[in-house]
């Protein structure tokens, strides 16, 4: 059982660290975070290499024009066949 509950809070950590979790999940975590040191450490960690990596990765822009080639491309594939 306690093994479950510790993948649910990952889980749960992870929607939240990546922005993807509800208003109710994210204060679902922070309550638990106030109880569970373990998963409270676990949540400061993921949060700080999430950071630092915003921080020191530049972001990789596509080329405008790159995503309507490749739409075209596979268009005249599709159509050939």
């Amino acid at each position: 059982m306690e093994v479950e509950q510790n993948q649910a809070c990952s889980d749960l950590l992870q929607i939240v660290i990546d922005g993807q979790a509800t208003d109710l999940q994210q204060q679902e975590l922070m309550q638990h975070l106030e109880e569970c040191e373990s998963c409270r450490e676990e949540y400061l960690l993921s949060k700080s290499i999430k950071d630092s990596l915003k921080i020191h990765l530049k972001p990789n822009y596509t080329p405008s024009g790159l995503a309507n080639s490749i739409q075209s491309k596979i268009s005249e594939t599709v159509s050939i066949k």
